[in-house]
């Protein structure tokens, strides 16, 4: 599992390759903000109730699950679930081809 702090390092380190000086690196607080900017933008459009559709990452989408009857089976009785949000990721299709191991094929004259 990744944390947060290192997303973030990752990302300064990636921005600053070949930056040297001061005045020419952007500084790690500065990418830190852009990234908390980016989350809270995110998960405010989720708690809206919008889609959000990140291009060659992924989809994240707002479903309404119906209330339903369950049965509890500690208490051996049924309970009555409400109606509730549910926010559900689709992968975008290059990651998950690449996630796979799948590659084009390749035709083998023998």
């Amino acid at each position: 599992m990744i944390l947060k702090p290192e997303v973030i390092r990752k990302v300064w380190e990636k921005v600053n390759v070949d930056k040297v000086g001061y005045k020419e690196r952007l500084r790690y607080v500065d990418i830190e903000l852009i990234i908390n900017e980016f989350l809270g933008e995110l998960s405010q459009c989720m708690i809206d109730g919008e889609d959000v559709n990140l291009r060659g990452f992924g989809k994240f989408v707002s479903n309404t699950r119906k209330g339903r009857i369950a049965f509890d089976t500690i208490h051996r009785q049924k309970i009555r679930l409400p109606e509730r949000r549910v926010i559900k990721f689709n992968i975008s299709k290059e990651i998950d081809k690449y996630i796979r191991g799948e590659k084009r094929f390749e035709v083998i004259d023998e």
